[in-house]
C-alpha cells in the first residue's frame, strides 16, 4: 500500500478542486520524490493550514511522493528539485550551504487575507475561499476523530509523531503540514518509526502475527527487513497497555541488519545474523536515532546524551557538553531536578529537566520553564520540541525555545 499525504482522509469536492487549480500550474519535478520545506510558525487559522495541504498534494500529484522538513535547524544543500511553503507573504526564504538561497519559482506562500486565502506558487497567483475556521479545523483531522492519543512518541530526527490509537494493534501518524493517518496493522504493535526521505516513504512497525515477532512495512521499500522474525512466547497486545516503543534501525551492512527496540523496559535487538533472526537483550544502555534513517546511536555504559551535535555527560565540573572544535560547556542542573535529554538552541546545548510536573530547559546562562504537565512529555530528537500530552485526545508541540505551542495533534 502505497503512502500518500492523505491516507485514510476524505477531503471531499471542494478541496480537490483546489488541488486541480493548483496542479496545474505546476512544473514537472526533476526527481519523483520531493522534499518540501515548511515553517513551524504559531497561531496560523485552519483555514490557511487547509490551503497549505491542498498545495502538498498538488505538489505530490505533480511528482509522486512528498516529504515534510521544517525550515527550523535545517542544514546541507539546496535540493535542485525542493519546495518551499511559507505562510509569510512575502517569504523569508532559506539560505543553505554555500550561501545558496531557495529560488523563487519553487517558493510558494499561503496567507490570510480579507478577500479570502491568497496562495502563490512561483509566478502564479490565487484567491480561494475555504470554510469557515471551525469547518476547516473538523476537516483536517477527518478519520481520527474521537480517536484516543496513547504513547504519543518522536522516534526519529523526523518532524513526525507516533502514538497508539485505540487497540493494540492501531497506529496514529503525525506529520508536520499533514492531517492525522490512522493504521490498523495485522497484528498487535510493539514498536514503530517513519521513514519520510528522499528515498521512500514507509510506516515501519514491529508486530506480533501468527506466534511471531516481525517487521511489518506499510508502503513502498525495498528493504530486507522482512526478514527479520522470530517466534516468541510472549504476548505483545500485553506490552501494548503500557507502552509504544520507537523502533530504531542498525543497517551498516547488507549481511548484517536488524531493529532496536524497548519491551518491559528494557532494550532488545532483532537481527540478522549471519542467516537467520537472532532476538536478544541489546548490549547498550542510551538508543537514539542517528540523523540518518537507518542508523542508531548507541552508549553501552549509559553515561552520556546525545543531541543533534552536541553530546553531554556528567564531570566533576557538573553536567558538561562538548563538541568538536567548541569549548565544553558546564550547564548547572539542581538534585531534585531529573535530566530528560540534550537538545540545542540556536547552536548552544541545553538541558531539558523535570521536576515534578515542571519541564525546564537549561542553558549555561539561564533557564526557563517550557510546560507544565503531570502527564507524558517527550523530547524531539533534532528539533528544539516537546510533545505534552494535555488530554487522551490531544497532545501539543511545544518550542523548547519559547514556550509556544507550534503544533496540535487533536482527535476530539
Amino acid at each position: 500500500m502505497k503512502m500518500h499525504a492523505l491516507s485514510g482522509v476524505h477531503l471531499g469536492p471542494a478541496f480537490h478542486a483546489v488541488v486541480d487549480e493548483i496542479a496545474a500550474v505546476v512544473p514537472a519535478p526533476r526527481y519523483p520524490n520531493l522534499p518540501v520545506f515548511l515553517d513551524d510558525l504559531p497561531d496560523s487559522s485552519a483555514r490557511v493550514d487547509l490551503m497549505r495541504l491542498a498545495v502538498l498534494v498538488a505538489l505530490e500529484r505533480s511528482g509522486d511522493n512528498v516529504h515534510t522538513i521544517s525550515v527550523t535547524g535545517h542544514s546541507g544543500y539546496l535540493p535542485d528539485h525542493g519546495w518551499l511553503i511559507s505562510r509569510e507573504d512575502p517569504s523569508p526564504g532559506l539560505t543553505f550551504l554555500k550561501g545558496a538561497r531557495q529560488p523563487e519559482d519553487r517558493i510558494a506562500t499561503v496567507v490570510e487575507g480579507a478577500d479570502g486565502v491568497h496562495v502563490t506558487v512561483g509566478a502564479a497567483r490565487f484567491v480561494f475561499q475555504p470554510p469557515p475556521e471551525e469547518e476547516c479545523r473538523q476537516l483536517l483531522k477527518a478519520g481520527v476523530r474521537g480517536t484516543p492519543i496513547r504513547f504519543p512518541v518522536f522516534p526519529s530526527p523526523s518532524p513526525f509523531l507516533l502514538a497508539r490509537g485505540d487497540g493494540p494493534d492501531e497506529v496514529l501518524l503525525w506529520r508536520l503540514g499533514l492531517p492525522t493517518a490512522r493504521f490498523r496493522l495485522p497484528g498487535p504493535v510493539l514498536a514503530a518509526t517513519h521513514v519520510g526521505d528522499h528515498h521512500q516513504n514507509t510506516l515501519v512497525t514491529l508486530i506480533e502475527f501468527g506466534g511471531e515477532l516481525l517487521v511489518h512495512v506499510t508502503g513502498e521499500a525495498d528493504t530486507d527487513l522482512a526478514k527479520l522474525h522470530v517466534p516468541i512466547d510472549f504476548s505483545v497486545a500485553d506490552e501494548a497497555a503500557h507502552d509504544l516503543s520507537p523502533l530504531y534501525f542498525d543497517m551498516d551492512e547488507a549481511w548484517d541488519f536488524g531493529v532496536y527496540f524497548r519491551r518491559g523496559g528494557e532494550w532488545w535487538t532483532l537481527r540478522w545474523w549471519p542467516s537467520r533472526a537472532l532476538l536478544r537483550p541489546s548490549t547498550s544502555k542510551v538508543h537514539e536515532p542517528d540523523s540518518f534513517p537507518f542508523h542508531t546511536r548507541l552508549d553501552g555504559a549509559g553515561k552520556v546524551l546525545f543531541g543533534p551535535n552536541w553530546t553531554a555527560g556528567r564531570r566533576d565540573a557538573g553536567w558538561t557538553a562538548w563538541r568538536h572544535e567548541r569549548d565544553d560547556v558546564v550547564i548547572p542542573v539542581t538534585r531534585d531536578e531529573e535530566v530528560m535529554g540534550l537538545t540545542e538552541l540556536g547552536d548552544l546545548p541545553a538541558l531539558l529537566t523535570r521536576e515534578g510536573d515542571v519541564v525546564r530547559v537549561r542553558t549555561a546562562n539561564g533557564v526557563r520553564t517550557v510546560a507544565e504537565s503531570a502527564g507524558t512529555v517527550n523530547r524531539h530528537h533534532q528539533l528544539p520540541w516537546v510533545a505534552v500530552q494535555r488530554s487522551p485526545h490531544l497532545v501539543e508541540i511545544i518550542d523548547i525555545a519559547t514556550g509556544v505551542v507550534l503544533h496540535t495533534l487533536d482527535t476530539a
